[in-house]
């Protein structure tokens, strides 16, 4: 039991400094762009020709003139869930699926909230739909800002 519940925490541990790795390459973006990357079905799209593909969980985050934002875009440490990624190109919200449901940490939990982009809920999996339970957002946003 211990063992189990440590591997959690560590999980979500590295969740919650991936998103916040991905928030400082999504700055930068910011800052070169003046908008932040769009999003597509959870994933974000801002890569390679004209910035208008799709950047993959676990790819590189490079724009069309070559600049790098990150080498490796993170992806969940488990092959059940997915990191969630939505923008209206002036706010962002990024959302993980947290193992231990009592662990808020330092983002907004997300229990049964509904994605303010879309009429549906965030979807952290890669099979049977999980809402997700975690999130953060640009700084001029918060992931329960209903009008972006």
């Amino acid at each position: 039991g211990s063992y189990a519940s440590s591997s959690k925490r560590g999980r979500d541990n590295r969740r919650k400094s991936d998103l916040r790795s991905l928030a400082t390459a999504l700055e930068a973006y910011y800052n070169d762009k003046g908008n932040y990357p769009s999003s597509n079905a959870g994933v974000m799209v801002g890569c390679g020709v004209l910035d208008s593909q799709p950047c993959a969980w676990g790819g590189e985050f490079k724009d069309a003139n070559g600049t790098l934002y990150m080498v490796l875009i993170p992806s969940d440490p488990t092959d059940a869930y997915e990191y969630y990624y939505t923008s209206n190109g002036q706010k962002y919200m990024i959302y993980a699926k947290l193992e231990n449901t009592r662990d808020a940490g330092d983002g907004v939990k997300q229990t049964g909230y509904n994605d303010p982009f879309s009429a549906a809920p965030t979807d952290c999996s890669s099979g049977t739909p999980v809402v997700c339970t975690y999130g953060i957002a640009s700084q001029n946003a918060t992931p329960e800002d209903a009008t972006p």
